[in-house]
């Protein structure tokens, strides 16, 4: 086997049991959106998501930029691991712990801002996962530039699971509250990290590091603002919307939940392509350490063509099935974040080449080229919120985010392509766009939410018809990829390989 061939099966099993891991994490998710609103309120629910938004801005940008500083180091030189993760938890525990603390002093004023001072405790909670995914992160980012994809799949799936376990368990154990919910998070993170110590181990011989706690913090310095703007970008539209759709905080705290329930499923679109991302910082960064450039064009080419191919599947069902989606897990009261899903999932697909892009930006060395074009993203993004809401309501926050994405994505390609020379796969964006089309209107022609409920269909006799429509749909996608060519004797052969045939 060559060597191109073996690097393209390892990339290919790192990709599906990272993609499996956030598959389950889908599901579990799925599971949680499906218990919580049965368990609290919808204004809860509105107010848990709100929290939760603003406190995952911090944890990914904790526990992304750890794990992408970590990872390329290692990558680099993998037999100092050890020396590089013992200094690594030297440094988040300065940098992480002060991000927790901040966190938890800022809420009066976080809440104060969005018009509902009673976020303040929530809020404060909260940062204990903070305190936690910090050291957390350290490990994965071992097991990411080491390439030991499975053992790093195996983490974020049990963290999966024990999150939906401890959330529904504190919430009931302390009387169906949202402080239960909050406090079940936490406990999760906290678990996930004793185990990423165990799998990883705290010790090792570490031996003399050969890189210092400056290096490691100029490169997680720039990540961090890149990822602290890319998150407030993935947030910015519920927190507008929570701020400024309604004075009546729990008006505008239903508006959220709603809204909140159609990005849920809109950036499955993202999570999908996470696993991507995971796996090319890594390649990336060693190419760009040995200054193969070649094999970086080539990682670009296949990356964004491979996010297009993935991407446009899930961004077409949600769009084209916006009401029976959401009835999927939530109760009737979410309707109202149909309008808003049927446009935003398109903007996620802008978003998932956002992300790959930035991920191979910044593994190239180049982070804030990154924090600049996400920055702009943001602004624009923000901008349009505002303009839109108030006429549009849901609907306009939606169009705002998508439009924004799209002109984010753009800038990643234009800059790609002049820095690296890496072409854009134009023919397989012709033949995804042709194939994700068909399957876009062929669903608006199957039986709709408003058929559903004239049939007096409800329960699990809708949502078996919606994922057997889905499950049709994915069929059709992928026979329409084969018939264009999209597919061929190389993918089929790749797989072989990557099943170890």
């Amino acid at each position: 086997m060559s060597g191109a061939g073996d690097i393209a099966a390892k990339a290919g099993r790192g990709t599906i049991f990272i993609t499996a891991s956030k598959l389950w994490f889908m599901v579990t998710g799925a599971a949680l959106m499906f218990l919580l609103p049965r368990l609290v309120s919808v204004a809860e629910v509105g107010v848990y998501k709100v929290v939760i938004g603003l406190v995952s801005v911090v944890n990914a940008v904790v526990v992304t930029g750890t794990i992408q500083t970590v990872s390329k180091f290692v990558s680099q030189t993998p037999e100092h691991a050890h020396a590089i993760k013992r200094k690594a938890l030297l440094l988040q525990a300065m940098l992480g712990g002060g991000a927790a603390t901040v966190f938890a002093l800022g809420a009066p004023l976080a809440a104060s801002s969005l018009n509902d001072s009673s976020l303040t405790p929530y809020l404060r909670l909260a940062a204990l996962i903070t305190a936690s995914y910090t050291f957390y992160a350290v490990f994965v980012g071992v097991l990411n530039g080491r390439k030991d994809f499975l053992r790093q799949a195996g983490l974020d799936a049990f963290y999966s699971t024990a999150k939906v376990v401890l959330i529904v368990a504190f919430t009931v154990a302390t009387g169906y509250t949202l402080t239960g919910a909050i406090g079940g998070f936490a406990a999760a993170a906290f678990t996930v990290l004793v185990a990423a110590a165990l799998v990883v181990g705290i010790g090792g011989r570490a031996g003399a590091s050969p890189v210092g706690l400056g290096a490691l913090l100029r490169f997680q310095l720039a990540l961090i603002a890149f990822l602290l703007v890319n998150n407030l970008l993935m947030k910015t539209d519920l927190l507008i919307v929570k701020a400024t759709i309604s004075p009546d905080p729990l008006v505008a705290s239903s508006a959220a939940g709603a809204y909140g329930a159609a990005l849920d499923f809109a950036y499955i679109v993202f999570q999908i392509i996470l696993s991507i991302t995971f796996v090319v910082f890594p390649l990336v960064s060693e190419a760009t350490f040995r200054d193969e450039i070649e094999v970086v064009r080539g990682y670009v080419r296949e990356t964004l063509r491979a996010t297009l191919v993935i991407a446009a599947l899930p961004a077409a069902l949600f769009s084209a099935n916006a009401a029976e989606v959401l009835r999927l897990v939530y109760p009737p009261e979410y309707a109202a974040g149909g309008p808003a899903l049927r446009i935003v999932a398109v903007g996620m697909l802008s978003f998932a080449v956002i992300t790959v892009l930035t991920s191979v930006i910044s593994s190239g060395g180049r982070p804030w080229i990154s924090v600049a074009i996400v920055a702009c993203t943001l602004v624009l993004d923000a901008g349009l919120n505002l303009s839109l809401i108030p006429a549009f309501g849901l609907a306009g926050a939606a169009t705002a985010t998508t439009v924004a994405m799209f002109a984010g994505a753009a800038s990643c390609v234009v800059y790609v392509r002049a820095n690296y020379g890496a072409r854009l796969p134009l023919v397989s964006i012709a033949r995804v766009g042709l194939v994700a089309g068909v399957v876009y209107a062929a669903s608006l022609l199957l039986p709709s939410d408003a058929l559903f409920e004239r049939l007096g269909l409800s329960g699990l006799a809708v949502r078996a018809a919606v994922m057997a429509e889905f499950s049709v749909m994915g069929l059709v996608y992928l026979a329409g990829l084969v018939a264009t060519g999209e597919i061929g004797k190389t993918e089929w052969r790749l797989l072989r390989r990557i099943a170890g045939r």
